[in-house]
């Protein structure tokens, strides 16, 4: 395996960015606003409580792209109920923030609040040998906790016969 240096890191990576992408100081800031919007929801929402069940829209909880493709955990919470996890992948998102954008708003817009980005890092699925990997991190993000998102993976019908794997390796 080979070392390689990214952003002055050591990374052994056996699935190497598609592209030159990794991430820069203008994708940092989009990032850091994107949290930043999510924290400012949160603490706007703890004041209101005017959502019932019946507004709430659904959001499937696996949207992950045929390929190697950053991805995101997502966290979500229905008002008064319990916190829900998300995981997406998107072919061409070139920074994990692409990746989430578009989940998050379908979060919103569905009604769900409390909404945290739980960390980052790819997801490699192939359709062929039915299996998907998930691995790496985010620089934006950083880590989530790979185990939750296969088990969100797995709990969806179309990828229960696929063998899914994890690890904390690899960028």
């Amino acid at each position: 395996q080979r070392t390689r240096k990214i952003n002055g890191m050591a990374s052994r990576d056996p699935h190497p960015p598609v592209g030159p992408f990794t991430t820069n100081e203008e994708d940092q800031r989009e990032a850091a606003k994107l949290k930043a919007r999510l924290d400012q929801n949160r603490e706007r929402e703890r004041g209101e409580d005017s959502t019932t069940a019946d507004d709430f829209g659904s959001v499937p909880r696996v949207q992950i792209d045929e390929g190697a493709n950053k991805y995101v955990l997502i966290q979500a919470r229905r008002r008064a109920g319990d916190a829900e996890n998300f995981v997406i992948s998107q072919r061409g998102a070139s920074y994990h923030r692409n990746a989430a954008e578009p989940l998050i708003y379908q979060l919103e817009s569905a009604g769900y609040d409390d909404i945290r980005v739980k960390g980052g890092g790819r997801i490699d699925r192939n359709d062929e040998s039915k299996e998907i990997k998930i691995y790496g991190f985010s620089y934006s993000f950083g880590q989530p906790d790979h185990g939750i998102s296969r088990s969100v993976v797995l709990s969806d019908a179309r990828f229960q016969d696929y063998t899914v794997t994890t690890s904390n390796e690899g960028y």
